[in-house]
């Protein structure tokens, strides 16, 4: 009997799955499955392939990083590629780019992979999803909660600072070139990364961003040429505000976020409670390399689903950025 073409990709997936030991049978006995070498299942180290490429972009930092060969990583996205049934990358210029359906399924996939370490190393953080928008929580160790929901673009004409309707608008104006005479109006207002060695390296912050004007200029005249997780934040701070960054950078697309958290304005002081909205642009630099600019406002207009209002308080007027630029 012939197969459709339905039935044929997932008869070539399973096989692929049973070849990669995804689907092979159980250990004998529970204290052999337990005794093994407790290295990551075959489908994290696939998942781990694949959003490692995903950041990075380039196969050497992806094999340095996860400490295995060109091969295997090969190896692990055809193998999922053979799953999804589609293509994840394509290879221009010997340089890796994340197709549409590579980009969301980036979401998913990272997703995964930070709710296993968080079971792991037993902290609270979890991601929920409402078709594709994301809802993220998290408490640090010392009891501090955060909170971040994605929502649709189109609130940005519905109660989004006009910070970030002007930052958007500018945006496409520009067509995602950062060095453009319509970004010249917001310059002052973004905060610019480079994606380098799967981390974020920060190349620009403007002296009116939220950045500057919550943490100092002195500190925003100090972290250009720093990583985001350097910041008097913490890196914890950093991972929880940075999971979004990864889609919106290699899918140059925008994405806008409402949060809230208990946040330091200087490094070892007293966390304060802070609301804004934050929109993600994917962005590009004069020589064509992928950019990506962060234009923040704080607010205390925050829609987050189950955040008690007595839990994150409400900004004073002097730290809000609500005025009309």
């Amino acid at each position: 009997m012939f197969q459709t073409q339905e039935e044929d990709r997932y008869t070539r997936a399973t096989e692929a799955l049973r070849e990669n030991s995804i689907l092979k049978p159980p250990a004998t006995s529970y204290h052999r499955a337990v005794s093994d070498d407790p290295q990551p299942s075959t489908l994290f180290e696939i998942l781990r392939s694949f959003t490692t490429l995903a950041r990075t972009l380039n196969l050497s930092e992806t094999v340095e990083h996860l400490g295995v060969t060109r091969q295997t990583v090969r190896r692990h996205i055809n193998t999922l590629q053979e799953i999804k049934g589609t293509k994840l990358f394509v290879l221009r210029n010997r340089r890796y780019l994340l197709t549409d359906a590579g980009a969301r399924c980036y979401q998913d996939a990272a997703a995964i992979l930070d709710q296993t370490d968080a079971w792991l190393h037993n902290r609270p953080c979890f991601a929920r999803h409402d078709g594709r928008l994301e809802q993220i929580s998290y408490t640090n160790e010392n009891g501090h909660k955060f909170h971040a929901q994605q929502h649709h673009l189109g609130r940005l004409w519905q109660d989004a600072p006009a910070l970030l309707r002007r930052s958007f608008e500018a945006w496409a104006d520009a067509e995602l070139q950062l060095e453009h005479p319509a970004m010249e109006r917001i310059r002052s207002y973004r905060l610019v990364y480079r994606r380098l060695q799967d981390s974020w390296l920060c190349v620009e912050i403007g002296e009116s961003s939220s950045y500057a004007t919550w943490l100092g200029w002195e500190w925003a005249k100090s972290a250009v040429g720093r990583f985001s997780k350097d910041d008097p934040a913490g890196s914890e701070f950093d991972r929880f505000m940075s999971q979004a960054y990864h889609g919106v950078f290699a899918a140059g697309g925008a994405r806008l976020d409402h949060i809230a958290g208990m946040i330091p304005r200087a490094r070892n002081s007293e966390p304060l409670p802070v609301r804004f909205q934050r929109l993600l642009l994917g962005c590009r630099f004069p020589d064509g390399e992928p950019a990506l600019a962060l234009f923040v406002a704080r607010t205390n207009t925050v829609e987050i689903a189950g955040l008690d209002p007595d839990e994150i308080p409400q900004m004073p007027p002097e730290f809000l950025m609500e005025e009309d630029i």
